[in-house]
């Protein structure tokens, strides 16, 4: 009972109280050796073992204090801060919990379980980044949800949260884990970038602006928030503005990929090619294109004559399609050059003047002496916006063909193509596709234009599209295998009209009237503020003035068509003739 172990208790307390430390315990043992229930002893045991730092003998005593008082919540929260400060994270959490059930709301106890959850949350979070540095962004993002579950106040947990959403492509749910960060530590520069990010990818520039802006208002020394607002600026138009932030974000950090890969796209777009090619060079250190491993050297602008240099495709086809042209060039320099190019391009390229050789993407190569990237030669040759090589046709032009097409009907012949590639595994260039492509029924105004007829050269799903009432297309891509095959549908047309895709492209390099519908944060290869293409004589832009505002767009390209068909002048001719014969 109590009263026979209380004076025994009450002789330790002070030897305790007195700082007699070792007579303490000497006392206490003393005491649970003759009355092992007694709780308090046990309870008061461990709090002078945890003051000499004896941490697993005062866990273990007051583990035994609860087994014989299950409901002393005072042991409990210690038990939960020594099992903390040891490593046992649920166990600390576990023994706060059971302490609020003893003693409900008591902040002792609720101070406890704060700090075990939230140590709980850190180690999720530490889980998150390694994943996520593993590139497995799904298992990130749940570690990350897991440490907010437990720590629903952690920041960093929604700040990381964002950008591993951003790589899954859940943008809608980046948004909101990077706008609950920031409601939880507005300063938080890291939070405010990843929310930047997420809004510059869905294409809301002046909210990537802002929270690139609030980032640097709280960290001025943040590169990548410099060289990322650059990129916001530049696809709004303001490139003196955007080329300000690339050069905030060298100044800092000199060796920055990110930043002299965006300070050339603002560069190449206000047409300052010397510089912007020398910058663009930069791309194969972003480490979101991997260089190419090849037994020979990369061309440094070495002579050729008796050379033998592979040129390779590095991007999209489009990129291959404009960049080909500088083939006869090397070529002239007394260069054996053997192209590189994507499967579906082969057919159609091993016919461009200069190419000795020709392979698809993955088939074997010869010995070369040199390579070089496609892109990379206008870097190389000193390509200036006046020596642009923009002889036309380029391309090898095919006799027409005509699927589909070969009834006697008049009218002029105009190619379609009315969305890109989705790309649903890549979030930045999926949402850029979203911005680029447009539903074919934006496209009905063009139905109550007379005499014209339209051909589909839509590729993928969009080309399963219902047109709507009115819009009659004719199908021409159904029994094409290749580019070859479409450049031969191409050259039995007047006109194609196309947005932002390898097919315009195609129609550019074989000198076709091509009227491009551009959207509002352009690639830098359209230039600013001009409806003409230095590299496509041809070539008529049609841009969207605001974003997402396509309705103009095809107001204009209506009006021009229109006024085609029946043989009126209109700005947009681009070496059109009036009468609708073929070419």
């Amino acid at each position: 009972m109590a009263k026979d172990w209380a004076a025994a208790l009450e002789n330790a307390r002070a030897r305790e109280q007195a700082g007699q430390i070792a007579a303490a315990v000497a006392a206490y043992r003393d005491l649970l050796a003759r009355w092992p229930d007694c709780a308090p002893g046990w309870f008061h045991l461990g709090a002078v073992l945890y003051a000499q730092d004896r941490r697993r003998e005062a866990i273990e005593a007051w583990r035994e204090a609860i087994r014989q008082a299950p409901d002393l919540a005072e042991a409990y929260v210690n038990l939960s801060i020594a099992t903390l400060g040891e490593g046992d994270v649920a166990a600390a959490a576990a023994a706060a919990e059971t302490a609020l059930r003893c003693r409900p709301g008591w902040m002792p106890a609720q101070a406890a379980l704060a700090k075990a959850r939230r140590r709980q949350g850190e180690d999720q979070l530490a889980a998150g980044n390694a994943l996520y540095a593993e590139g497995r962004f799904a298992a990130a993002a749940a570690c990350y949800r897991a440490a907010l579950a437990m720590a629903p106040a952690m920041a960093e947990a929604e700040a990381n949260l964002c950008a591993a959403l951003q790589a899954t492509g859940d943008l809608a749910g980046a948004i909101a884990a990077g706008e609950a960060a920031l409601r939880l530590a507005p300063g938080f520069a890291e939070a405010a970038a990843n929310l930047g990010n997420a809004k510059l990818t869905i294409g809301d520039f002046a909210g990537a602006e802002r929270a690139y802006r609030q980032a640097l208002a709280h960290r001025a020394d943040f590169p990548a928030a410099w060289s990322n607002l650059g990129a916001a600026l530049r696809d709004q138009g303001r490139l003196d503005e955007a080329e300000a932030a690339c050069r905030a974000a060298l100044a800092l950090s000199p060796h920055s990929a990110a930043a002299h890969y965006n300070l050339a796209l603002v560069l190449l777009t206000a047409g300052r090619y010397r510089e912007g090619w020398a910058e663009h060079e930069w791309r194969w250190r972003t480490g979101t294109m991997a260089p190419r491993d090849f037994p020979c050297p990369p061309w440094r602008g070495e002579g050729l004559a008796g050379r033998r240099i592979l040129l390779h495709a590095e991007q999209g086809l489009g990129d291959t399609l404009q960049f080909v042209r500088y083939v006869p060039l090397i070529a002239a320099m007394g260069a054996d050059v053997v192209l590189e190019v994507q499967a579906p391009l082969k057919r159609l390229l091993a016919e461009v003047a200069g190419v000795a050789a020709i392979h698809a993407c993955g088939e074997a190569l010869p010995a070369c002496d040199y390579h070089a990237p496609l892109m990379s030669l206008p870097h190389r040759l000193g390509t200036e916006l006046a020596t642009v090589p923009a002889q036309i046709p380029y391309l090898p032009r095919p006799a027409p063909l005509f699927p589909g097409l070969a009834d006697a009907r008049e009218g002029l012949r105009v190619g379609l193509v009315w969305a890109g590639d989705p790309r649903p595994g890549e979030p930045r260039a999926h949402f850029a596709d979203r911005r680029r492509s447009l539903p074919l029924a934006a496209f009905a105004p063009l139905a109550e234009i007379p005499g014209i007829r339209l051909v589909s050269l839509q590729k993928g799903a969009a080309a399963t599209e219902t047109p709507p009432p009115g819009l009659e297309l004719e199908a021409a891509l159904d029994s094409v295998r290749d580019f070859a095959d479409t450049a031969a549908v191409i050259m039995g047309l007047d006109l194609v009209i196309s947005v932002d895709t390898s097919v315009a492209h195609l129609a550019g390099g074989l000198g076709k009237p091509v009227w491009l519908l551009s959207r509002f944060d352009g690639c830098w290869r359209w230039l600013a503020g001009r409806d003409d293409s230095p590299w496509y004589p041809t070539l008529r832009l049609y841009r969207q003035t605001a974003p997402g505002a396509w309705a103009a767009v095809i107001t204009r390209v209506t009006a021009d068509l229109g006024a085609l068909a029946c043989g009126q002048a209109c700005p947009a001719q681009t070496g059109l003739v009036s009468a609708p014969a073929l070419v």
